[in-house]
């Protein structure tokens, strides 16, 4: 499995580490948020002091504090040690819940209120978008692609999913992986190397440089080392091995299941693939995956 590290962490020898400097400025977002600044004037505050986000620049929005205050990885997980403790990140929860009651708006579909664990495990297999629950008055709700309506038309038509539905594919493929030990014997195939948009831009240009006669060596170090800051704040983790053993960890000594357990889906899948008409894949979070077939509601 491959991920983005969070603002406050960095990488080493293969495991995430607090980043005093980034976790200090986390922190503060925390604690000013707690103390009744909107996130419009965080954002607004470290834009005009200039101060870099998680991208390594100095621009923010009050969407970017958002989510910086709803990342559960902040009180730490199986690969993120805490950074917050959870009494606080709890407390900015049930505030941002009562803000938006105040406002008088709707919680809308990804916010906070209305997450799960499926929020952070569904994707679109047509259009690649997350799926998000949604419930209409007097109706169960349902999980739909979050293009489902975009701009205002019908933009992708893949299914809509109950958690009846849900629970049940889990069910169905955690016991695949109860009784054939293989699937804990990953494939660890090289993982093909990614370059963001900025990364290529700049190999461009370094290489136009490069090209001239009269190259500026200054300006080739100065887009070198901009390059460099790219690529360390775009970095992707191979953590296979890493998350194989906790797989593994997780199901030791666990029998066939037979009701759906949030806890042991949050521990063990990665993401979860929903293909058109047909079926979900589910990726361990070793990745290897199991594609087990959507059962039709009576």
């Amino acid at each position: 499995m491959q991920r983005h590290v969070p603002l406050g962490y960095h990488i080493q020898n293969g495991k995430a580490e607090i980043e005093p400097e980034t976790a200090n400025l986390v922190r503060k977002i925390f604690d000013t948020y707690l103390a009744g600044t909107s996130t419009y004037r965080i954002a607004k505050d470290f834009t005009r002091r200039g101060i870099l986000n998680a991208s390594h620049k100095p621009t923010w929005n009050h969407g970017s504090i958002g989510k910086i205050l709803e990342n559960r990885k902040y009180i730490g997980d199986e690969f993120y040690p805490p950074l917050i403790e959870q009494s606080i990140f709890e407390q900015v929860q049930s505030r941002r819940i009562q803000r938006v009651k105040d406002l008088g708006r709707a919680a809308q579909p990804n916010s906070f209120a209305n997450q799960s664990v499926w929020s952070s495990l569904l994707v679109c297999g047509e259009c690649g978008q997350p799926y998000r629950k949604y419930t209409e008055k007097g109706k169960p709700p349902k999980w739909r692609c979050k293009h489902y309506i975009y701009r205002n038309r019908v933009h992708c038509r893949n299914r809509f999913l109950s958690e009846e539905q849900l629970e049940q594919a889990f069910i169905q493929a955690v016991n695949q992986v109860i009784e054939t030990p293989s699937y804990l014997k990953p494939d660890f195939k090289e993982l093909p190397q990614q370059e963001s948009t900025a990364e290529r831009k700049l190999t461009t240009q370094i290489n136009n440089l490069l090209a001239e006669p009269s190259c500026d060596a200054q300006e080739v170090k100065q887009l070198a080392f901009q390059r460099a800051s790219e690529q360390y704040w775009n970095i992707r983790i191979d953590d296979r091995a890493y998350q194989n053993e906790k797989t593994a960890d997780a199901l030791s000594g666990v029998g066939i299941q037979t009701a759906c357990d949030l806890t042991l889906l949050e521990r063990t899948i990665g993401k979860i693939v929903v293909q058109k008409h047909t079926c979900l894949e589910f990726y361990l979070k070793n990745g290897r995956s199991i594609t087990i077939p959507i059962k039709e509601e009576t």
